[in-house]
């Protein structure tokens, strides 16, 4: 269909200019490409690794008698290789509850996905529904979403289980761009084995409870988990990181990582909430925010490492997915991280709250939704697949995503789905809960001033996609980095982005 032969002909596009900027010896990338093949009120989901320069066919058949909706997929989560099947069984689900609308899934890579959407909206083709999608994904597309509180009039929505806070989280230039789905606390994931290895208590699941180490007692700071994952962090030799003749070259454990944070923002959220830029739309790195880069840059260089830098998280010891590895014994992050845990490599964990610092916790808050594009076709069909996302079929996205639920009537459930999936180890779910009333206030993801005031999509992509990304690399990728100079490098430097994009 020519909405997906857009799709994909855009992506390939995207991935061949990058290709065509790189140096000559690079080797042109490998893509995975998810295409459609829709015959009747099926969703046939195909995976290909497709070169960047080649040319694809792709033949889409749609149901004659039924009103296609696409949902985009991968401007925030979803394209991980474990979900593509299950959001293609959810389609499939879905088209047999009816015979009015045909759902057709659009995954896309999340690094080209942005671009890639832009594309079609550009071209006429706009997908209907894009989501999950969180702060970062709606703040990249500023005026793309239709205010849906038309339509929840119109169609009677009931919206009385849902706190009006998170009603107030969905909206953006003052529209209703979302309605709440999901929230992802941020907590502790322990492996239960190599702490028992250790003979080291677990970290706490209880806000104000304290930590025993070798005989003495701690409040559960940042310097307290430190101190325990230089314990568990091990070179090849048995030795660790807090002992004498410790290999800092050839660690095959480490203690702690920040699974899946690659941006800097986030990494200086875990010491407090900021605001990024002040009222004049000047960059700022306050005490906290340089106090907590520095804490995670040591934790990589230092003299007694105890997180993984960039080569050690991609190496063949952790495959891209530091935790999950069974290489490493705590890892921060927030709740949609249950996707993604092999019960083979980590058949023992548990959940823990997050570390206090200067004597206030804050646990980073990931909400997500789901949106539909103001230049959809189908506003009616697309609100009737949306409110099905959100009802009836919410139970099987929140498994699929990790999402504690923003509806209260769902929550139970979903609690059971979690401990049915990771059964039989038993998790103690109470500490990620706990940690969504320490979110963090203004959200790390929300660029703005304290009077909120926000930065074009453009402006925004670069400093939060680019700019942000481009720190955090520089901190992971090794020692011998001037921290005070890097940020005030990327202080002017983000200054500078937010005026002229």
């Amino acid at each position: 269909m020519r909405k997906t032969i857009f799709t994909l002909f855009a992506a390939l596009m995207i991935v061949s200019m990058l290709a065509a900027c790189a140096p000559a010896a690079t080797p042109t990338p490998e893509v995975i490409i998810q295409t459609q093949v829709v015959q009747q009120t099926q969703v046939v989901v195909q995976t290909q690794q497709v070169m960047a320069t080649q040319i694809v066919q792709i033949t889409n058949t749609p149901a004659p008698d039924r009103v296609q909706v696409f949902w985009y997929i991968g401007l925030g989560a979803g394209s991980q290789p474990a979900q593509i099947p299950v959001e293609k069984a959810f389609a499939d689900k879905y088209n047999k509850t009816q015979t009015e609308i045909q759902l057709v899934p659009i995954i896309v890579d999340n690094k080209y996905a942005k671009d890639n959407l832009l594309t079609q909206i550009a071209g006429g083709n706009a997908p209907d529904i894009v989501g999950p999608v969180g702060t970062a994904g709606r703040m990249l597309l500023p005026g793309a979403y239709l205010d849906l509180q038309p339509l929840v009039t119109q169609f009677n929505y009931d919206l009385s289980d849902v706190d009006p806070a998170f009603l107030q989280f969905f909206k953006q230039e003052g529209k209703l761009v979302g309605l709440p789905f999901a929230s992802y606390p941020e907590f502790i994931y322990f492996n239960k084995k190599l702490f028992d290895e250790a003979k080291l208590a677990y970290p706490p699941q209880k806000v104000g409870d304290k930590y025993t180490f070798d005989g003495k007692t701690y409040d559960w700071t940042y310097d307290t988990m430190a101190m325990v994952a230089k314990r568990l962090t091990v070179d090849k030799n048995g030795v660790s990181s807090d002992q004498a003749g410790f290999d800092k070259n050839n660690i095959v454990q480490y203690g702690w990582v920040p699974q899946w944070t690659d941006n800097a923002r986030a990494v200086a959220t875990l010491f407090g909430a900021y605001y990024q830029f002040d009222s004049s739309g000047k960059a700022q790195f306050p005490d906290s925010a340089v106090a907590a880069i520095k804490y995670y840059y040591d934790a990589m260089w230092g003299a007694q490492p105890f997180a993984p830098g960039a080569a050690a998280m991609n190496s063949s010891l952790m495959g891209g997915n530091a935790f999950s590895s069974g290489h490493v014994a705590m890892g921060t992050t927030h709740m949609w991280y249950t996707c993604c845990i092999d019960a083979k490599n980590v058949p023992s964990w548990d959940a823990a709250i997050m570390p206090s610092y200067n004597g206030k916790i804050t646990a980073k808050l990931h909400g997500d939704t789901f949106a539909i594009l103001a230049a959809t076709k189908n506003p009616d069909a697309a609100f009737k697949v949306y409110t099905y996302m959100l009802g009836a079929g919410a139970p099987d996205l929140y498994t699929l995503y990790g999402a504690f639920p923003a509806r209260k009537e769902n929550q139970a459930a979903y609690i059971a789905s979690l401990d049915q999936k990771f059964a039989p180890n038993k998790v103690n779910w109470q500490p990620a809960l706990d940690m969504i009333q320490y979110m963090d206030v203004p959200n790390h993801e929300y660029v703005a001033t304290p009077d909120g005031v926000t930065p074009t999509g453009a402006s925004y992509n670069q400093i939060y996609n680019t700019d942000l990304l481009a720190m955090t690399a520089k901190l992971q990728a090794g020692p011998g980095v001037d921290i005070d100079k890097l940020i005030a490098d990327y202080t002017k430097l983000l200054t500078q982005d937010w005026a002229t994009k």
